[in-house]
């Protein structure tokens, strides 16, 4: 994607402060180095001087893609933004281990749900004129139904230790009565996407299952059974085989939703096409003379009414002058 929340804020952060600068409070300090001041001043100019441009574009293109998606007059509902994070958190191990996955990249679950937002507006905008048969779909699910199909998935949790002599002591730990999984994983691995989470991983097909020595184990082993210790590259493994989910084939009436999302993608205006088609269709001038050269960007006719409420006349460049291509043909 061309922008992001943790971007987006920044932006409105660095133009929040240079608002403040106005106000005159622009010599605060951010801080003091060695009795030294690096003042707000100081710090919002550089903000503005190495990412600026960047992220006051990111903040037009955003905006452009809300109003270009309301004009077509497309809906995206709550059910579908919550439905996708949904999918997102079916893939992590646990609730927690999402959770700590938003955080390590500085994202709340309400910065996700914007971004997702987002691209799926972009997406819908690029694939809006695809004309979908049931026909078309099912020719495109018979070329590609390999793909729908489930493998034999299992649902498993691990202990990963650096020596085999520690794998062994888990594994006694795991023989006494009234033994948890989840605590001696917490007592002996060294996992740090699992170790947290009671070992336990997100459920896997088996030969997508890493480290690739694992999965031959796995493989041959019933639900409820503990194997191992299992050597690989990085480290040995102990593991506990909670459930063992059969291979599923799929018909096109179950698939018909993934079908039809994957199909209009194939045939959608690439992304880059679609940008630059919506920005030679807005209305956009960038007043700040620092960021003056974007406006080449952006080839609509720049009409804008000044502050005080008169109409300026439109600005012509010799891009603007020009017809804007016609959109993007369809792929095949």
């Amino acid at each position: 994607m061309f922008f992001s929340t943790k971007q987006i804020g920044l932006a409105i952060f660095v133009f929040g402060c240079i608002l403040i600068l106005i106000t005159g409070c622009n010599e605060k300090p951010v801080a003091v180095v060695n009795g030294v001041r690096i003042t707000e001043k100081e710090f919002i100019g550089k903000l503005k001087e190495t990412t600026g441009e960047r992220i006051l574009q990111q903040m037009i293109d955003r905006q452009i893609v809300e109003d270009a998606f309301q004009k077509a007059g497309l809906v995206l509902s709550e059910e579908d933004i919550a439905a996708r994070i949904q999918e997102m958190q079916s893939r992590a191990p646990s609730p927690a281990a999402f959770e700590e996955y938003l955080t390590a990249r500085g994202v709340t679950l309400e910065d996700l749900r914007k971004d997702l937002e987002l691209q799926m507006k972009v997406m819908m905008l690029a694939s809006k004129d695809v004309v979908v048969t049931e026909e078309q779909l099912k020719q495109f699910y018979e070329e590609h139904k390999g793909r729908y199909d489930k493998p034999l998935r299992v649902k498993m949790s691990e202990i990963l230790t650096p020596g085999k002599l520690q794998a062994e002591q888990a594994l006694e730990a795991l023989k006494k009565e009234g033994a948890s999984f989840a605590a001696v994983a917490e007592q002996f691995s060294v996992s740090p996407a699992t170790r947290k989470y009671g070992g336990q991983r997100p459920i896997t097909p088996i030969d997508q299952i890493f480290p690739m020595e694992l999965q031959q184990v796995v493989s041959g082993a019933k639900e409820g059974d503990i194997v191992g210790p299992v050597e690989t590259q990085q480290g040995w493994y102990v593991l506990q085989i909670e459930e063992r989910l059969p291979p599923e084939k799929a018909t096109f009436e179950s698939a018909k939703e993934q079908v039809t999302e994957e199909f209009k993608a194939s045939r959608a205006v690439p992304l880059d096409s679609l940008l630059k088609q919506l920005r030679q269709e807005a209305v956009v001038k960038i007043v700040a003379p620092e960021f003056s050269k974007l406006n080449s960007d952006y080839a609509g006719p720049q009409e804008l009414p000044e502050f005080g409420g008169k109409q300026s006349p439109p600005v012509v460049t010799q891009e603007t002058a020009q017809p804007a291509p016609p959109p993007a043909e369809q792929g095949e």
